[in-house]
């Protein structure tokens, strides 16, 4: 019998090892010897033994959102657009212990190495498929930051308090943008830790913030690359160059810039418990967000 896996603010890749061993023993798939390939709203696990990921959600109120990933990148592959497959080998999701299960193919990795044109081109051929047969949701900017926000834990008072009134400002400020580009179905996280190499193939990965909303939120990422992670504004240049489209030339891009500094602050939050790094890391990111200090360098996590 499974021990009780702490949810919300104590999960961690230690805690949801007997989740994998669950999940995979009903999927008829070994886990020993799986590798932590990430942790962030999912723990990510890299088998040993079979070409397959596991990606173990948060929570059972995750269910909606891993039902649409399973979904969406079903629809990618049948319209033709290059993303991570499903292993349909195993029905799923799997609930174990209130954590909803999924399980995918595994990229070969290698050469070539995803680039912010490859980047543009996939979204571009994303943002082309006007209609979707998933049930996709409104885009909501503060959907996950105000979940994250009411669940977290062992989090300064006043940092909370800050996060929770520059959402409701920023909320009431994206009601009243005017987009540029049409509305249709948006990936949600589109930055360039989101393109893998399969087979030769850069293709498309995490599907889970998929969405009907601006497709300006997609190109976001990229800019705030320049911004927060010195991305060569070349490499940039190739990135509009392939899109068409400059996000950063829209009069609505510093609300939106800030409303997706402030999901990506929220983001590291839950895990700001887990390492000095983390913590550190959380500590500038709300730092320059009070300062209003939109080009302070961010680490990568």
């Amino acid at each position: 019998m499974l021990n009780r896996v702490p949810t919300a603010g104590d999960f961690s890749s230690s805690a949801v090892l007997p989740v994998l061993r669950e999940a995979c023993e009903r999927a008829g798939l070994r886990s020993d010897g799986a590798k932590l390939l990430r942790l962030g709203e999912n723990a990510i696990f890299g088998l040993a033994d079979d070409p397959v990921v596991v990606r173990i959600a948060r929570s059972a109120g995750s269910a909606p959102r891993v039902n649409r990933e399973l979904c969406v990148a079903r629809w990618l592959a049948a319209s033709g657009v290059s993303g991570v497959r499903v292993h349909d080998e195993v029905e799923q999701p799997v609930l174990v212990d209130g954590h909803p299960v999924s399980f995918w193919r595994q990229v070969s990795g290698g050469e070539p190495k995803p680039t912010y044109a490859d980047l543009a081109r996939l979204l571009a051929g994303f943002h082309r498929l006007d209609r979707c047969s998933c049930p996709l949701e409104n885009f909501e900017p503060f959907t996950m930051s105000q979940s994250r926000l009411a669940d977290i834990t062992g989090v300064n008072t006043e940092d909370r308090k800050f996060l929770q009134a520059r959402c409701t400002e920023l909320g009431k400020k994206f009601r009243r943008l005017e987009f540029a580009l049409p509305r249709g179905p948006v990936h949600g996280d589109a930055w360039i830790g989101n393109l893998l190499t399969d087979r030769g193939q850069v293709v498309l990965a995490d599907f889970e913030s998929a969405a009907v909303g601006p497709r300006e939120w997609d190109l976001l990422p990229t800019a705030i690359a320049v911004e927060r992670y010195g991305l060569a504004e070349e490499q940039y240049r190739a990135f509009v160059n392939a899109y068409g489209f400059d996000v950063r030339s829209w009069d609505g891009y510093p609300v939106l810039r800030e409303i997706r500094q402030i999901n990506m602050t929220t983001w590291i939050m839950q895990n700001a418990g887990q390492s000095p790094q983390t913590a550190a890391e959380f500590k500038l990111r709300v730092g320059s967000l009070r300062e209003r200090d939109f080009e302070r360098s961010w680490n990568v996590f």
